[in-house]
């Protein structure tokens, strides 16, 4: 645990709390002027923002983070690297806009929410091309966090003063894609100080489109029981039902990002590590495995105490029946934090991208099943019950999978004390 460890710990967690406190700080303000209606076609249009930044990160975050963290000594690989991402997200940034227009034509029910997703498309594409993936493999977070904390306080500041009536649910959105833009400019400004320019590439873009595929299949299949539950939700139910589920969803995804910061952190030096000294790595992982689940059980407890307040506080009258869904997805921390320890920061350091996938993949499933035969009836409660099941199909197979192969943490540290003796 060295200084730039907990530097880059640091920074991340101030980026974190600021990405979770800015919805925190303006969602009782929200919610009591828009009222639930308009403001589920914002949860609504935001939640369709971080599906179109699914596809324009493409995996990039896992990915490229790995290639940094091992190329970290070589400045042209990295500029190639960089250069490469940024042409793919660009070709990426084009096939959502297409999409976007595509499914506003064929798609009859996202009517009520079509004129906030053309904001919606501006902040996925806006925040997804910040390379904080590029300072990550790097372990140097500091700068670009501390213009991400910045950017995104003044994007905080200006709903407070600014929006005052449901007409104005789109200014959100786009205060917030200012505040990416400007993280945006600042992050290349600080790369390339030290970089030589490189133009992107077909070849190069292509060969970052081919790294990073495996990982967006993962992420894909992560959204089908994270980001997609509002989207899905509010296809088949009211947008009351889905204010009432994402106001509980993002209390409780401001719980469970309190391990993320964690988990980014270790994920860079495992992977470093995986790739030169793997006792030193297995020591890091039971040391994140340990923290980070620690966290997330104490998070879940909170959220599960502290759930009827937290309602009042946060969401005001009206979400009342945000109270139970909130408390059964306070259960959701604990189980985020050992699938993320052992998933990504232990599986994909091993390159286990195909069995990681294929685990991501079951739950996806099981969590679109569920929700197409019980949200139609039980609607945000149905939904809630969805994700709660497809979150422990996926830390149950992964422990499963683990110990069968003795690839545990645990496992490689006894394998190495055999070895010495």
């Amino acid at each position: 645990m060295n200084r730039r460890l907990w530097e880059n710990l640091a920074s991340l967690y101030g980026v974190q709390m600021l990405n979770y406190a800015v919805p925190l700080v303006t969602l009782p303000y929200l919610t009591r002027v828009l009222g639930p209606g308009p403001w589920g076609i914002l949860a609504f249009a935001d939640a369709y923002a971080s599906y179109i930044s699914l596809v324009v990160e493409y995996g990039f975050g896992l990915s490229a983070t790995r290639e940094v963290a091992q190329i970290r000594d070589d400045r042209l690989a990295r500029s190639r690297q960089l250069a490469g991402v940024l042409g793919a997200q660009v070709i990426l940034s084009a096939i959502a806009v297409a999409l976007t227009l595509l499914l506003s034509r064929v798609v009859p029910s996202l009517a009520v929410y079509s004129s906030l997703l053309p904001y919606a498309l501006l902040l996925a594409v806006t925040r997804s091309l910040v390379p904080l993936w590029y300072f990550q493999g790097l372990e140097r977070l500091r700068s670009v966090a501390l213009f991400s904390i910045v950017s995104n306080a003044m994007a905080a500041a200006a709903v407070l003063l600014l929006v005052h009536s449901p007409k104005d649910n789109w200014m959100p959105l786009t205060f917030r894609a200012g505040a990416g833009l400007l993280t945006l400019s600042a992050a290349l400004g600080i790369a390339y100080r030290e970089l030589p320019v490189m133009t992107p590439s077909w070849s190069y873009s292509w060969l970052a489109l081919r790294q990073g595929g495996s990982l967006f299949l993962f992420k894909s299949a992560t959204s089908l029981y994270t980001t997609a539950n509002v989207l899905l939700l509010g296809l088949i139910a009211s947008p009351a039902a889905v204010a009432w589920f994402a106001g509980a969803e993002k209390i409780t995804k401001a719980a469970a990002g309190t391990i993320s910061p964690l988990n980014n952190t270790f994920y860079p030096r495992i992977a470093h590590l995986m790739a030169h000294d793997k006792t030193e790595a297995t020591r890091f992982g039971r040391l994140s495995v340990w923290l980070t689940v620690g966290m997330g059980a104490t998070a879940g407890g909170v959220l599960f105490v502290t759930a009827p307040w937290l309602v009042r506080l946060l969401l005001g009258k009206g979400f009342s029946n945000s109270i139970p869904v909130l408390r059964l997805l306070s259960i959701l921390p604990a189980l985020i934090a050992v699938s993320n320890v052992l998933g990504i920061q232990w599986m994909l350091p091993l390159r286990l991208d195909k069995e990681f996938n294929t685990i991501i993949l079951s739950a996806g499933a099981l969590n679109l099943i569920l929700a197409l035969l019980l949200t139609p009836r039980y609607h945000q409660m149905g939904m809630a019950v969805s994700v709660v099941f497809a979150e422990m199909l996926v830390t149950v197979s992964i422990v499963l999978f683990l110990r069968r192969r003795k690839l545990d943490p645990w496992a490689e540290i006894q394998r190495a004390e055999e070895a010495a003796a």
